[in-house]
This record gives C-alpha cells, sequence and structure tokens, in this order.
C-alpha cells in the first residue's frame, strides 16, 4: 500500500487563530444584537420576532465556528481513513462562489478543486484535519499494489 499526495495545506495553528480572532469578537457582537432583539420581543414588541429568528441563526453558526476554532487550538491533527462515498460542488452563498465537497467515513470535507476532479467515488482516501473544525491538511489517495497472479 502506498499513498499519492493529492492536496497539501498549512498546518500550522495560525488558521486556528486567525479563526478565533474573527469570530470571537464577531460572536459578541452578534449575541449582543440578539439579546436587543428578546429584550424588545419580551417588551412586547411583535416587530422583533424577525430580527430574533435572523440574528438567532447568525449567532448559532458564528459562535459554532468560535467553538470549534478554540477546540482545535487544543487538539492535534487526526487522520481519518476510508472510502470516499461521495464527492459534490456546492454554492457557498447563494450564487457566489463554488465549493467541493467530500464525504468520507459519515464526515464532510470541504476540498479543493484538484483533490475533487482527481478522486472519484469509491477510492480509498486518507485525510490529515484538524478534529474540529474539519479543515483539511493533507489529502492522499490510498494505492493498492496490483496483484500479482499466482503461476500455475
Amino acid at each position: 500500500m502506498s499513498l499519492e499526495m493529492i492536496e497539501e495545506r498549512p498546518s500550522d495553528r495560525r488558521m486556528l487563530v486567525r479563526n478565533a480572532v474573527i469570530y470571537g469578537p464577531t460572536s459578541l457582537v452578534v449575541v449582543g444584537l440578539l439579546l436587543l432583539a428578546l429584550n424588545a420581543l419580551v417588551g412586547g414588541n411583535a416587530g422583533a420576532v424577525l430580527p430574533v429568528l435572523v440574528l438567532g441563526i447568525v449567532a448559532f453558526a458564528v459562535v459554532y465556528e468560535f467553538v470549534a476554532a478554540m477546540r482545535d487550538l487544543r487538539a492535534e491533527p487526526v487522520a481519518t481513513e476510508g472510502e470516499a462515498v461521495r464527492i459534490w460542488k456546492k454554492s457557498k452563498l447563494l450564487i457566489f462562489g463554488r465549493q467541493d465537497y467530500l464525504m468520507l467515513e459519515r464526515q464532510v470535507f470541504e476540498v479543493g478543486v484538484l483533490a475533487a476532479t482527481e478522486l472519484h467515488e469509491g477510492q480509498r482516501v486518507s485525510i490529515r484535519h484538524w478534529p474540529h473544525t474539519m479543515r483539511v491538511i493533507t489529502i492522499e489517495r490510498i494505492v493498492e499494489p496490483p496483484q500479482r497472479q499466482p503461476r500455475r
């Protein structure tokens, strides 16, 4: 069995620190706005329902990303091996930007365009990634040596 490198990204913690620095203050601001909207809703302002719903969804997403980045700062990268179950493209924000995804062992990873075109469903893959944000560090295809036929 040998490994063929498909994609490699920096594994340093600077990306995790950057995410924590961005999502931490953003979480505080969004949660603060959510609390203001909730206060208005409790105070009898029925028009605050929409801001509470929107800010609640945004707050959940931003706080989730912040907590995942903070947890990864204390963790070490892990490796997941298995068969590529599904590979697909999806728009990130409405119609702007396309992202490629790879499902491996019930986990979904964002992968680069090269990895998405090089890999096929059913191939065995090894992915080294951060455990909580699921950010990919390396993707390697597992290449099995050809089986030799026994002589008769």
